[in-house]
């Protein structure tokens, strides 16, 4: 099935997203911006959130192909996208 612009109901876009508190926009790197989830700052300690920040660049940055990873930091899921413009850390409830 092909999808036509007369199928798109809403959009929902990263400043939407950044506006409403949902997105917090870390910083760049690399010529990319990375992206934490609220969530995710609000689960992890600071300690586990530089962890998880460390680990997900590196993991985007090994992979080199846009896509979703997931990394473990002390236990704990964090999903790593990388659309190929911006990196964005979350828990996976946050998908």
């Amino acid at each position: 099935m092909e999808w036509c612009d007369e199928d798109i109901i809403d959009v929902y876009t990263r400043q939407d997203a950044i506006e409403d508190g949902v997105i917090f926009k870390a910083g760049r790197i690399a010529n990319r911006d990375v992206d934490l989830t609220t969530n995710l700052i609000a689960k992890l300690d600071k300690y586990e959130l530089a962890k998880a920040i460390v680990e997900g660049l590196e993991t985007a940055r090994h992979f080199r192909q846009p896509g979703m990873k997931e990394i473990v930091v002390n236990g704990k899921r964090v999903w790593v996208d990388d659309n190929g413009s911006v990196i964005t850390l979350m828990l996976p409830e946050d998908y």
